[in-house]
């Protein structure tokens, strides 16, 4: 018997999108999968759509929640997973048709491997005959030391054993930023072995954001940080504390400074002059294929 794959799709107000999200799901290769749709307080359509597939495919549930955020509505896909992994899909994502499959027989055969994660393409809008790539480092086994300055992996790609979840927790609700980061860390610390795998499994869809949300979500990362590094090392040890309090001191102060830039991405007059060159640096990232 195949092992049963949870698939968490957290919600809120994503009629848009919803139901090609769903589809991909129904599309993969690999059928012994659950589908956890969490609505957090959406207040468009997005629970009809829900509903609608869940009536039509006893593998689909529908779970409502009042708005409490990303996290939030992931623990709860999390709580109610009864399967041997768990993979997460945004409502407005798709996942490709071989990304379970793949993951799964992976993982399988490395029963060491608690986490893998893959590639991305990215999208702008709906328009998923434009490709675009980010390269991002990649890195396999005991990963702590690469993944706590930098958060590489992208949650789209992820296939995690649920029992490390069950061990160490998962999101930490309440955070505006630094969320996916945090449990990479936390897994990677207490004995996940990441393995990356070099293919493509999923899209992401990028959006045209405001200016102000952009500067405001740095500034936002930039208070939670310290906030993470100061969980981070209440769980070393004193040797720990000594072998990583260089790299804790050096990303306090570019957290530092980073807040300062985004005050100033916000603000008059610098933010004319810096916001054009902020968003045209985030834009060269990606490369078209």
């Amino acid at each position: 018997m195949k092992p049963l794959v949870s698939i968490v799709i957290p919600a809120y107000n994503a009629a848009g999108f919803l139901r090609e999200t769903i589809e991909s799901v129904i599309a993969q290769t690999y059928s012994n999968w659950e589908l956890i749709i969490v609505d957090d307080g959406s207040t468009d359509a997005t629970a009809h759509i829900a509903k609608s597939y869940a009536e039509k495919d006893r593998r689909i549930r529908y779970i409502f929640q009042t708005n409490q955020k990303m996290a939030s509505a992931r623990n709860a896909g999390i709580r109610q997973a009864a399967g041997k992994y768990v993979a997460f899909l945004d409502a407005d994502n798709i996942f490709l048709k071989n990304k379970i499959e793949d993951q799964v027989a992976f993982m399988e055969a490395h029963p060491e491997c608690g986490v893998s994660y893959a590639k991305i393409h990215y999208f702008y809008g709906s328009d998923t005959a434009t490709l675009y790539k980010n390269d991002q480092p990649r890195f396999s086994g005991n990963i702590f030391e690469q993944v706590l300055p930098q958060n590489f992996i992208n949650v789209l790609t992820v296939l995690v054993r649920k029992e490390f979840f069950d061990k160490f927790g998962a999101f930490e609700e309440g955070w505006y930023a630094c969320d996916e980061h945090y449990v990479w860390i936390n897994l990677a610390y207490h004995g996940a072995q990441f393995y990356y795998l070099d293919k493509v499994v999923g899209l992401l869809r990028l959006h045209t954001t405001n200016d102000s949300y952009r500067s405001d979500y740095l500034i936002r990362t930039a208070e939670q940080f310290p906030k993470m590094l100061d969980i981070v090392e209440s769980w070393f040890s004193k040797t720990d504390r000594e072998k990583y309090s260089k790299t804790i001191e050096v990303l306090r102060a570019h957290w530092r400074r980073m807040k300062i830039l985004g005050i100033f991405l916000k603000t008059p007059p610098f933010s004319w002059v810096l916001m054009p060159l902020f968003l045209s640096y985030r834009k060269s990232k990606y490369d078209r294929l």
